[in-house]
């Protein structure tokens, strides 16, 4: 997501490029892990945990960023 590297870009004060991205990487892998685990698994929407509002309500403009 281009917001989500350009809010990185923004923290690191638009300086140290290798360090946004890191830092985008730490808060892109769990939830691009998620979406490949379902999709693999092909049970999209057929479990009881059809909640999509992490998928489709994801903003990212306002999710905290993690400095992992």
């Amino acid at each position: 997501m281009r917001r989500l590297l350009a809010r990185c870009v923004e923290k690191v004060g638009g300086e140290d490029i290798a360090a946004a991205f890191k830092l985008y990487e730490a808060n892109r892998r769990e939830r691009t892990a998620r979406i490949q685990a379902i999709s693999s698994a092909n049970t999209w929407m057929r479990t009881k945990e059809s909640d999509t509002s992490w998928l489709y309500g994801y903003d990212a403009w306002s999710v905290p960023l993690n400095s992992s």
